[in-house]
């Protein structure tokens, strides 16, 4: 029989086994992912939030929008889309557009009251935002409306 050489005494892995992983080699690498994958999502409001409107933004005239309709705008900055709709004869609401699910925009279905994702079939609330049907996780981000000399303001919280 001939001697083994030093390396395989040294390294008795057979490289047949040398790819498997053991059941705690797996549950580390599962455990830690998740926990990074959860870390970030957490982070990612806390380091990067979107900015928060520092004055108000004058959206329309109340001329300019009929009961049923809706104007589209950009609000905290320009690159969130926003939707205001005129619901009743006095009642106005500002949403952003963006799904709660996976960001895509939401239209408006006065017949309804309802906006609608067409991604993924998601459904929500003209009146409050809030998900009537479909995967969107939560509401509809509003914005505050106030009506000033005739002009639609959306105004900044704490404002």
């Amino acid at each position: 029989m001939p001697e083994q050489p030093d390396w395989k005494t040294n390294f008795p892995i057979r490289q047949t086994a040398e790819h498997e992983v053991s059941r705690r080699q797996f549950c580390k690498i599962a455990c830690g992912s998740a926990l990074a994958v959860g870390a970030g999502w957490f982070a990612r409001d806390k380091l990067f939030p979107v900015p928060a409107g520092t004055k108000p933004l004058l959206v329309a005239r109340v001329t300019d929008l009929p009961v049923g309709g809706a104007k589209l705008f950009a609000y905290p900055t320009e690159h969130h889309p926003a939707i205001l709709v005129r619901l009743g004869e006095n009642e106005y609401a500002a949403y952003s557009q963006s799904c709660t699910h996976l960001q895509c925009p939401v239209n408006y279905q006065h017949a309804k009251k309802q906006f609608f994702c067409p991604c993924h079939e998601g459904y929500f609330s003209a009146e409050d935002g809030r998900v009537l049907a479909g995967p969107p996780p939560r509401a509809l981000p509003r914005y505050p409306v106030e009506i000033r000399d005739g002009e639609i303001w959306i105004t900044p919280l704490g404002a």
